[in-house]
């Protein structure tokens, strides 16, 4: 290596070394303040209240607008379609790739908006999403040409959400760990109580304000959202070296080994040699081409069939039993004997089924009683997707299967509407199109069959007081993101961590061995060499494995 390189590399190492003061501020190494004991990243304990209460409530805003959005296009795909429809035959098919490609990005997106986040910064990503979104409906307000739309209604508003909504749960790391279970559910109550305030406002600012200037009251909502993200101070802060980046062959070589390593150390291929794994995502990816189509649809449905009734109320009541549906079933999926796979295997057919059904609801009271039971299975096959991912990869490529999961869902959400509007177009009724939508469903719910056996309660090791059946099954849903936040303290996992045991509430489901045993057993170890150096220096444990072989762990 040459005098350069070096001397660029500890100049980069002396950076890194930056430390957190009490107080979450970055300050220089060398450089606290006197009489000030700064917090290096190993010891960093996130504050647990205080401002992030701000946070919270900041993030859970985030949540609520982004998904409220997403989740009530079908009632913004009517005025769409009488907008832009006078004379084009093919309109319900071309609107509903407008919505599509808005939910696509922001699934597919939100795994690199996360990985972004904690390069560039939590604060600058969340801002230019916000930013973004407020452009993408804004300039939506004043399209004349439906084919704009998928510039700015779809890829604007799509990967502006995805990079104002993943930092949202990024952020959760820096200010809590005890509370995390409470922050994170109240985080992703957000999306569903928006969602329902979405399915009563829209209908009434449509009414009197119409398309243009309900869609500005929305840019609105979403410019709010840099008020948010400037409320995400990061007290984990990781310095850029990009600033004292060079043109020598030297640093040239230096950073594509770091991007080489980097990219490693985040894309984690290896899952997919796991059948169970592929099995998994290939049924949830042909399940999800029918998934999405009630959303977008179902309002037009309703105004084709029931033109006196009230569509929108649809849309609450399944909200309302999707949300019931997570609480209850992701309590239900931690009980013993329960099997998480089955489960969502049974969403997936009642979904199917349901779906299949709807144009053989004579009266608006048979489609609520349809509505509400795809709404329960909603709830179901959300709030176990992180649970499962934990019990067929193991709890240290949980986060990597969720993030490979997530981009294999952008590309059947993004087609299935769209091909229920072409059958529409040319059939001018919806009950081919609900009765294909529900094929796939059940298709996916079949495929499961193949899924290996899997073991869902693991023991902990015997000597600590730690049983991985305490792990809470996830009961909120569009935070597959969140997985993001476990990554925050990679580089202090030998670093200490609670001593106490964890609560049902006090742990996310992913990555729990990472951020429990690993550091717990660290933590024994040095407690134990400590005892040993001053009885025989000479005598110190090396491993966690070899300690807990040979003495008792001291109480954690």
């Amino acid at each position: 290596m040459s005098a350069i390189t070096k001397q660029r590399k500890d100049a980069n190492n002396t950076r890194n070394k930056d430390t957190l003061l009490p107080d979450g501020s970055s300050n220089p190494a060398g450089e606290g303040s006197p009489g000030t004991a700064p917090m290096t990243l190993s010891n960093f304990e996130p504050p647990d209240g205080g401002w992030g209460w701000v946070v919270c409530f900041a993030s859970l805003w985030v949540n609520g607008i982004v998904f409220g959005i997403l989740n009530s296009y079908g009632i913004l795909y009517v005025s769409m379609l009488k907008k832009y429809g006078t004379g084009d035959p093919n309109i319900s098919f071309k609107t509903s790739w407008v919505g599509s490609v808005t939910i696509g990005l922001t699934f597919l997106m939100s795994i690199f908006a996360s990985i972004l986040a904690d390069r560039i910064g939590i604060r600058k990503v969340g801002c230019f999403g916000g930013i973004l979104c407020t452009i993408g409906l804004v300039s939506s307000a004043f399209v004349e040409q439906l084919e704009l739309l998928y510039l700015t209604y779809g890829i604007f508003l799509g990967v502006g959400g995805a990079f104002i909504y993943s930092p949202s749960l990024v952020i959760l790391g820096h200010y809590f760990r005890k509370h995390m279970g409470l922050v994170n559910g109240l985080v992703s109550f957000g999306s569903a109580l928006f969602s329902i305030a979405f399915s009563q406002a829209l209908p009434l600012l449509l009414k009197h304000l119409e398309l243009r200037y309900t869609l500005l009251v929305l840019a609105g909502l979403e410019f709010s959202l840099i008020f948010c993200a400037l409320t995400w101070k990061p007290l984990i802060i990781k310095e850029s070296n990009l600033a004292h980046a060079t043109l020598s062959t030297e640093s040239i070589y230096e950073h594509v080994t770091d991007c080489c390593s980097w990219t490693k150390k985040f894309l984690d291929v290896d899952i997919w040699t796991n059948r169970g794994y592929v099995v998994w995502s290939v049924s949830c990816a042909v399940a999800l081409f029918g998934y999405f189509v009630p959303f977008v649809h179902l309002m037009k449905y309703t105004e084709d069939v029931f033109p006196e009734k009230n569509g929108p109320l649809l849309l609450l009541f399944l909200n309302i039993t999707s949300g019931l549906g997570r609480l209850i079933f992701g309590k239900l999926a931690d009980v013993r004997g329960v099997s998480r796979v089955h489960l969502q295997q049974l969403a997936f057919l009642v979904f199917g089924a349901t779906t299949m059904c709807i144009p053989f609801a004579k009266t608006f009271g048979a489609l609520i009683g349809i509505i509400l039971l795809m709404g329960v299975c909603d709830g179901i096959f959300i709030c176990l997707l992180g649970p499962i991912a934990f019990d067929i990869v193991g709890p240290a490529a949980a986060s990597q299967a969720i993030g490979f999961l997530l981009g294999t869902f952008s590309l059947p959400l993004m087609c299935g509407p769209p091909m229920a509007g072409l059958m529409y177009d040319y059939m001018k009724t919806y009950n081919i199109a609900f009765h294909v939508a529900g094929t796939p469903p059940i298709i996916g719910s079949l495929l499961m069959f193949f899924i290996p056996k899997v073991t869902q309660h693991q023991p902990a090791p015997p000597d600590l007081d730690i049983l991985v059946e305490t792990l809470p099954a996830v009961t909120q849903a569009d935070e597959f993101a969140a997985v993001s936040m476990t990554d925050i303290m990679n580089e202090s996992l030998h670093g200490s961590f609670s001593h106490s045991a964890p609560k049902n509430s006090e742990l996310i489901i992913v990555k729990p061995h990472e951020y429990v045993e690993p550091m717990l057993l660290t933590h024994i170890v040095e407690n134990q060499n400590e005892e040993k150096a001053s009885n025989d220096p000479l005598e110190l444990s090396t491993s966690p494995k070899d300690s807990l072989i040979n003495h008792a762990p001291q109480p954690v």
